[in-house]
């Protein structure tokens, strides 16, 4: 198996850093070689007349979808080991919107602007000074912009989930996508004729031929389960088996009992609050609740999961980050924490008190609460309240 910088705590320590150094370098030599280190080619696909930005791009998605599909199977990684991105819908939609008028404009992107700085070319060091000057008016300008960066939080989410379709049909379809688009093209490119100068119909017949044999092979491999890793609760079965020491069957109980004795296995209200409204990107809170509950009101940052759902949807999380469950009170997401720790998840968490203290540890207003509140903490509970509340809610009391 293959341990990953991200599953060894290594991402930002000096062995994280030289492998991003060389790997962007390697990228770097990749894409001035295939001279995307030229603005005018790289504009050529707003102008429909050079369309390799297109064709990189699928040929990206589709090597990464397959390698890592294959990879899973064959047991070389787990998808714990990786660092997942979180979704939020509205940051990413008004972020892709910048990014594509600032291609568009500049002839640049972010990567291929540095590959075009170390060949020498001016535009792209102007086009860098305006990233850099971008990046420094977003820092100072966030907390009016938080809201929409936080938006349409989804937490850590998958498109086959959200398409309700299977991770293999995903990524058969993105293969399939991908020749459609490789022909496509070369029709933009080359007109219908498809003959050179450029790829012939044979070569890109071929092509498309090995690709789909190539995602075939993948999603047939067989499958190889593999055992939790250091520090990681393996999955238990219900009884232990024939012939095994009783103290095999008990580990997991002793150990989920050791957490809880330790309070392990619990997140206090206010931590969690200070987590949310610093953006923790490692944190998921998940509400067990129904989704009746869950429309009338929920914590920002939430995602509806029924508990008999909990292991399919929450497996890409097993082991990564905090996963954080809450209901109105206590005992169902005690119930689901523990059900989790025995099929191996380590990092599930209930919240103390349930929403109901979380209202009352958090968001009472200062001046209901039953002794006096120092200013600064009233200052805390004020901010806590026009994070967490609508704005009619949220007005002093």
């Amino acid at each position: 198996m293959i341990a990953t910088l991200y599953s060894t705590g290594q991402l930002n320590a000096p062995l994280g850093f030289i492998t991003a150094l060389a790997v962007g370098f390697c990228f770097g030599i990749c894409l001035e070689r295939a001279g995307f280190g030229s603005s005018r080619r790289l504009s050529g696909v707003f102008l429909l007349t050079d369309m390799s930005v297109i064709k990189v791009m699928f040929s990206a998605l589709v090597t990464a979808a397959l390698g890592l599909v294959a990879c899973e199977r064959m047991g070389l990684v787990r998808m714990e080991d990786l660092y997942l991105m979180q979704t939020f819908l509205g940051a990413h939609a008004a972020g892709g919107a910048i990014l594509g008028l600032g291609f568009a404009m500049g002839g640049w992107c972010p990567g291929t602007a540095a590959v075009g700085l170390a060949s020498g070319r001016m535009d792209a060091l102007v086009f860098l000074v305006g990233v850099v000057l971008g990046s420094i008016g977003f820092n100072e300008a966030y907390p009016w912009v938080a809201p929409l960066a936080q938006s349409g939080s989804r937490g850590v989410a998958f498109l086959y989930q959200s398409l309700d379709i299977t991770k293999d049909q995903l990524v058969l379809g993105l293969t399939v996508a991908a020749v459609v688009m490789f022909w496509l093209c070369e029709v933009v490119e080359r007109g219908p004729a498809i003959a050179r100068p450029g790829v012939s119909r044979l070569f890109l017949a071929a092509f498309s031929v090995l690709l789909c044999m190539a995602a075939v092979m993948a999603l047939n491999l067989p499958t190889v389960r593999l055992a939790s890793g250091p520090g990681m609760p393996a999955p238990v079965a219900a009884t232990a088996a024939p012939g095994a020491p009783a103290q095999q069957a008990q580990a997991p109980e002793a150990a989920i009992l050791e957490a809880v004795q330790s309070g392990r296995d619990h997140m206090e209200p206010w931590d969690l609050a200070e987590r949310l409204m610093a953006g923790a990107q490692d944190l998921t809170l998940v509400d067990i609740r129904s989704p009746e509950e869950f429309a009338a009101f929920h914590l920002k940052g939430a995602r509806n999961v029924a508990v008999s759902q909990l292991p399919q949807v929450l497996a890409p999380l097993r082991n990564q980050g905090l996963i954080v469950l809450y209901s109105n009170g206590m005992t169902h997401p005690a119930q689901a924490r523990d059900a989790l720790a025995r099929l191996g998840f380590g990092n599930v968490y209930m919240l103390t008190g349930g929403l109901a203290g979380f209202f009352e540890t958090v968001l009472k207003p200062a001046s209901l609460r039953d002794a006096p509140v120092a200013p600064d903490m009233a200052a805390k509970i004020a901010a806590a309240r026009g994070f967490f509340l609508p704005a009619a809610l949220a007005a002093p009391v």
